[in-house]
């Protein structure tokens, strides 16, 4: 039996969700139908504390996130896909998953001393279709949906998603530099080993298929917004060689590409 203590303390920390928004109280549903199932596992994932072993893919959005989030769950862990984990002050719902992604947390370094067994995926992906791809998103959504003011059509939005997108793949590459046991970096999209690179990354069994789950549906190689992201491109000052970089731009981060690599393909070559 689990101790009665246990469950009160799971229930107060789900009551909280349950005075929240809609998607909250929807996370708080689920939880308390995994508690229903696996009583035990449920109660001690949200008990585990800073020990507790979590998996955290904090690339953006638009690089492979959805099969990465099934990936997660064939290996084992009960993952989490939506935008609920990306602020790190609010942490109560990381006690009821393993594994978290879909876009970047607003503090990474707040997750890795919170838990000092996590393991971190950088996915990446090609900078100029990574692009395209996330203004074929927004076209898609509905109008009224509130969004953020830079998650728009617009070549402003475009330039602010290309400096954030070098500023912090270069602050995460930089702050585990020296702990390549804790994070994988990884081009999902072009690298057709990546899902056995990440089981074994998380020490499981390298036996599994290569899921790719929600493709674009109107995805051709040619980019359907070239003109904007040209012009985006150009305002930045970064040559057409650097468009298909998947880490980072070094004409425009000024990062020293012999110390953080500027493509995926580099790290394959050293190695």
């Amino acid at each position: 039996m689990i101790e009665a203590w246990k469950s009160r303390a799971l229930m107060l920390s789900v009551a909280r969700f349950q005075r929240g928004s809609e998607l909250k109280r929807r996370i708080a549903f689920n939880i308390l139908k995994d508690f229903l199932v696996q009583p035990r596992k449920t109660v001690s994932r949200a008990l585990a504390g800073p020990r507790a072993e979590k998996v955290f893919a904090i690339g953006f959005n638009k690089s492979a996130t959805t099969s990465l989030h099934e990936i997660f769950i064939d290996l084992g862990y009960h993952s989490y896909h939506g935008t609920q984990w990306r602020d790190t002050s609010r942490p109560a719902i990381y006690r009821f998953y393993d594994a978290f992604c879909d876009d970047i947390p607003s503090n990474f370094r707040a997750l890795d001393e919170m838990f000092s067994k996590a393991k971190f995926i950088l996915q990446v992906r090609d900078l100029d279709t990574w692009l395209d791809s996330r203004l074929e998103h927004i076209k898609r959504l509905p109008k009224n949906k509130p969004r953020h003011p830079q998650w728009s059509v617009k070549e402003s939005s475009v330039q602010a998603w290309i400096r954030e997108w070098n500023e912090h793949h270069i602050d995460v590459l930089t702050h585990f530099r020296d702990r390549p046991e804790d994070l994988l970096l990884i081009n999902y999209i072009r690298d057709p080993d990546a899902a056995r690179k990440m089981a074994v990354f998380l020490g499981k069994s390298a036996e599994i298929e290569k899921p790719h789950a929600n493709p674009n549906p109107g995805a051709t190689k040619a980019l359907k917004n070239r003109e904007m992201i040209t012009a985006a491109f150009g305002a930045l000052g970064i040559p057409e060689a650097e468009w298909k970089n998947d880490i980072h731009c070094p004409s425009f981060s000024g990062a020293d590409p012999t110390i953080i690599p500027t493509d995926t393909a580099q790290t394959k070559a050293a190695g």
